[in-house]
């Protein structure tokens, strides 16, 4: 799901190249050699026995690859951030609760326009947005801190490298961003109602390059641009628009997940397993609980407050047909590893911090009272 190679040679000229070698089309078709079309990506994978989905991701914050893992990869990746090493969001806009992990600064009245030469496009209501929140997010940065601003559009790049002119920002199209990443990543999409419906409708079906621009950012992501517009358009940045939480002077206005958006479809089998471990716990005195609790964006299955100390749990039933034993395992603890001093709780568990993390077999919940009473002692 990441960006294609830009290729410098045209099909015009790779013609030519092709009838001076006495190679046919259908060759570099069948092997995947075309290289204005095909990378070398593609020429491997048309030949290799298989391909291997990296599937562990320890860059962005949960909240910001749960984005991706639902939309492009069907839930596969494993998110592993280590939220702890994360400076923490900050809120741009003055609001005095704690600062969302994707937000949305609204520009509503901004208007795209042609970039210079009638070429690419261009937003400067945008722009200046984006410059009085760069501003403002530097002031109360680290000095090591990170930030980036990246946008589809060359045109609005060049506009946006005119306003920000600090060595501590980087700007730049999501080609230039690919394989890079910041601290906190702002978002300019530039289009507006007045953009022409083909170009508006290529720029939402970019999977690859929303799924890259998203992803360069580890524990914050700050979209800039109308909110309104993009909800009411299709895929990813339509998703994005509705999960990210409006940044206002007063308060943050959490625009949720729709109907329609993509979610998690609970397993019964293990949504039982909880119920028994609730119903085990309460027979142990234990009435501060949390079902399905979020622990510094990672998802927890039990969360439970015992004399003021708060516990994780993690219900394990095993790798799943074909999955190497040893790996699932070895995934399943660097969950737990993650949630060790996080603060937690506030919805059934009291809001202290993570003092444990309790992996329990699917076995010993089935088994009952004898099996478990060795973890929680």
């Amino acid at each position: 799901m990441q960006l294609g190679h830009i290729a410098g040679v045209s099909p015009q000229q790779e013609h030519q190249a092709r009838l001076r070698t006495g190679l046919s089309a259908a060759q570099l078709e069948d092997h995947r050699l075309a290289y204005h079309v095909y990378s070398s990506y593609h020429a491997a994978a048309q030949h290799g026995d298989s391909a291997l989905l990296l599937d562990e991701h320890y860059r962005c914050h949960p909240t910001i690859a749960d984005v991706i893992n639902r939309y492009c990869y069907a839930g596969q990746l494993r998110v592993l951030t280590d939220v702890r090493r994360q400076i923490p969001a900050l809120d741009p806009v003055g609001a005095a609760a704690p600062a969302p992990v994707l937000g949305w600064v609204d520009v509503p009245y901004g208007e795209s326009a042609r970039g210079s030469g009638g070429k690419s496009w261009r937003n400067a209501e945008e722009a200046e947005a984006v410059r009085r929140v760069v501003r403002r997010l530097l002031v109360d940065l680290p000095q090591d801190a990170t930030v980036g601003v990246v946008t589809p559009f060359r045109a609005q790049k060049e506009a946006l490298e005119k306003v920000l002119r600090d060595d501590r920002v980087r700007v730049g199209t999501v080609h230039a961003f690919q394989g890079g990443q910041r601290d906190i990543m702002l978002l300019s999409p530039v289009a507006t109602d007045n953009m022409p419906s083909g170009t508006t409708h290529w720029v939402s079906s970019q999977v690859n390059l929303w799924n890259v621009a998203v992803t360069r950012a580890k524990s914050q992501l700050i979209t800039v641009g109308s909110n309104t517009f993009w909800q009411e358009r299709a895929g990813l940045p339509a998703l994005l628009a509705r999960r990210s939480a409006l940044l206002q002077t007063e308060t943050y206005k959490d625009v949720g997940t729709p109907a329609g958006a993509m979610s998690v479809q609970a397993d019964p089998f293990q949504v039982e397993l909880a119920d028994r471990l609730q119903q085990y716990l309460s027979t142990r005195g234990i009435t501060d609980m949390e079902r399905a609790a979020v622990v510094g964006g990672h998802t927890v299955d039990l969360l439970f407050t015992e004399a003021g100390r708060n516990t994780a749990v993690l219900i394990d039933q095993g790798p799943l047909s074909g999955q190497d034993p040893a790996r699932h395992l070895r995934l399943t603890h660097a969950r737990g590893d993650l949630l060790a001093g996080l603060p937690s709780g506030g919805h059934g568990a009291k809001p202290c911090p993570v003092n444990r993390t309790v992996r329990v077999a699917a076995w010993r919940i089935l088994s009952g009272k004898d099996a478990l009473d060795p973890l929680f002692d």
